[in-house]
């Protein structure tokens, strides 16, 4: 049976930004992106139904999820989905920044969600002018509490601990100048998986798969190959 990808997506939900890797996969493998609701806070739990709801997951699914969605991929392990791996893209199982937390339930987010980005926000996350173009439809489709209740869920997330480790494959690609997930999220995870293989990729920020789709599209193919061919 064929290898299916699940994209979940970053804190927009949408699914769209992952318009540049999946041209870049071209035909290469099955592919689901999964969609969350945009008029709607829900929780990680909540979030994690609505996968389930949408999946049919088995040992033939390999599960992307790219930064915020790291949260929901761990509830999802912890409910006991089938999978053959997951990958994690820029992303965390607990708050990047917990200091954050006091911070995120004092601003009012909301007010900054469709308010154009300082140049500072845009340098820091390396966004240029592509993706910017890319991120507007997307800024008008999600509520602005939506978006600043996601913000929060991941200020609140704390790390947790587990009897036992999980067996599959965890994979992790790292942009090498991400300034909003730190390194220490990708080694977060040796708690939680018996086998973690972290990837560096130079020359990108926090929006790996849109400013590097090409390579991470190369690498994504690899890694199934190389899943596919293994007993």
């Amino acid at each position: 049976m064929a290898t299916k990808l699940v994209l979940l997506p970053g804190l927009d939900g949408t699914g769209l930004l992952f318009q540049p890797l999946q041209e870049a996969l071209g035909a290469a493998l099955p592919v689901q992106v999964i969609c969350y609701p945009p008029d709607q806070c829900l929780s990680v739990e909540a979030l994690a139904a609505q996968v389930r709801v949408q999946v049919a997951f088995d040992t033939d699914t390999v599960l992307l999820a790219e930064s915020f969605s790291g949260l929901i991929a761990v509830e999802l392990l912890r409910q006991g989905i089938p999978l053959r791996s997951v990958i994690f893209c820029a992303s965390f199982a607990s708050a990047p920044h917990p200091w954050l937390l006091k911070l995120a339930m004092h601003l009012p987010l909301e007010r900054w969600w469709r308010l154009p980005l300082p140049e500072s926000l845009l340098r820091l996350l390396g966004i240029d002018a592509r993706l910017q173009a890319l991120l507007k439809p997307v800024r008008e489709q999600v509520l602005p509490g939506v978006a600043a209740y996601r913000l929060r869920l991941i200020a609140a997330a704390r790390p947790f601990v587990l009897a036992q480790r999980w067996e599959i494959p965890c994979h992790y690609l790292r942009a090498v100048n991400d300034r909003a997930v730190p390194e220490r999220c990708a080694d977060e995870l040796r708690r939680y998986f018996s086998r973690v293989e972290i990837t560096r990729i130079a020359q990108s920020g926090h929006f790996l798969l849109q400013t590097q789709p090409v390579a991470c599209a190369a690498l994504l193919k690899r890694l199934i190959i190389t899943m596919e061919e293994s007993p």
